[in-house]
């Protein structure tokens, strides 16, 4: 994160102050402490998110825009696209709009339509909780988490460099790509995964009325598969509507897969041969060590007494010498004995380091 104090947007409109909103707040107030933050919600939720101090104050919505340098518009995403005429009317000449949805192509094309001058950026933070509301906010929900922005056409360099800038300076990772190839990329990475482990989990349920002492049999293929199944309805609706289209047809490739490998399989187990290598090729061109991460990360394996107290030994040792954490992966353990883990870093030179200093420490790595 920057330790600059000043922003290049000294006001700041947040309309709509939920996980999102009021995680932008926090971090932008630990960012830069001098930025005025102006809340735009009901008043019971800016009540709690000044008590939070995610902003410095409230306003309407017109007053709120009509002096932000930046207005962020964190609602859900048919609240925004109500709200942008009036964002329109509203907002100074030279300021940057931009949004948090999930979905850009709808957003952005209408926004281009009404924002002439090519102000409005459209954004996604791919960040969230188990959690919602206000009450949920982090000041760190973004540090190192992916930012994607999705510029229309009549965006200018400079506005889009400045607007990555000041995500950067809140811990964020920015990647920029157009709005339709980010709906076509969310729908079979992300969106085509739920609705996976959904069928999956109702499969599993159903066949021949599996009890719950079955289930138990389910190991960590199957865990780690079906865990986003839980994922309250409620988030996903107006994402799966709003990106119906790219959703239904990364469906409709998952169908034709799957009936393809039904119909091997009335002939052969065996013609389902290519099938699994050519999905091992395609994962493999995954980079382990990217880890969610705009470039590679470096990575050590530590080993740790499976004993209270051992994982503060190693974190503690790194934070005595500065060193940063980027990701942190349980490997194995085995009880009683030790365990495995897998700690990231910012590059191999810190990597480095945090293998000096962890020996020093008298934990073992490779």
């Amino acid at each position: 994160m920057s330790t600059a104090t000043r922003s290049s947007f000294p006001c700041i409109a947040i309309i709509g102050v939920g996980l999102i909103g009021g995680s932008l707040g926090l971090a932008i107030r630990r960012a830069f402490p001098r930025t005025k933050v102006v809340g735009v919600d009901n008043p019971a939720i800016l009540r709690k998110a000044r008590n939070a101090g995610a902003l410095t104050e409230s306003a309407k919505l017109p007053e709120a825009v009509r002096t932000a340098d930046l207005v962020i518009l964190a609602a859900p995403s048919r609240t925004i696209l109500r709200q942008l005429s009036q964002v329109a009317r509203s907002v100074k000449p030279d300021s940057i709009v931009t949004d948090v949805s999930s979905v850009k192509s709808g957003i952005v094309r209408q926004a281009e339509k009404l924002f002439r001058r090519g102000q409005f950026i459209g954004g996604h933070p791919m960040a969230g909780s188990e959690r919602s509301g206000v009450s949920a906010a982090d000041p760190l929900l973004f540090e190192n988490a992916l930012y994607v922005l999705t510029p229309g056409r009549s965006v200018s360099r400079a506005r889009l460099n400045a607007l990555a800038r000041f995500l950067k300076a809140i811990g964020a990772r920015v990647v920029v790509l157009r709005a339709d190839v980010h709906d076509r990329v969310a729908a079979v990475v992300s969106h085509l995964p739920q609705l996976t482990a959904v069928a999956l989990m109702n499969v599993a349920g159903k066949r021949d009325r599996v009890a719950a002492r079955h289930l138990a049999m389910a190991a960590g293929g199957f865990r780690d598969m079906t865990r986003i199944a839980s994922s309250p309805f409620g988030m996903w609706r107006d994402i799966l509507q709003d990106n119906r289209k790219e959703v239904r047809s990364a469906m409709r490739l998952m169908v034709d897969e799957m009936t393809r490998y039904s119909a091997a399989m009335a002939v052969s187990a065996a013609k389902l041969r290519s099938s699994f290598a050519g999905a091992g090729k395609v994962r493999s061109r995954i980079p382990a060590n990217m880890k969610g991460f705009l470039h590679a990360l470096s990575g050590l394996q530590v080993f740790l007494e499976d004993k209270p107290g051992s994982l503060h030994r190693m974190t503690g040792a790194m934070a005595r010498h500065g060193i940063s954490i980027k990701d942190l992966e349980l490997v194995k353990v085995r009880e009683g004995t030790e365990g495995s883990f897998r700690v990231w870093f910012e590059n191999r030179e810190t990597a480095l380091k945090a293998k000096k200093v962890l020996r020093r420490a008298g934990i073992r790595t490779v």
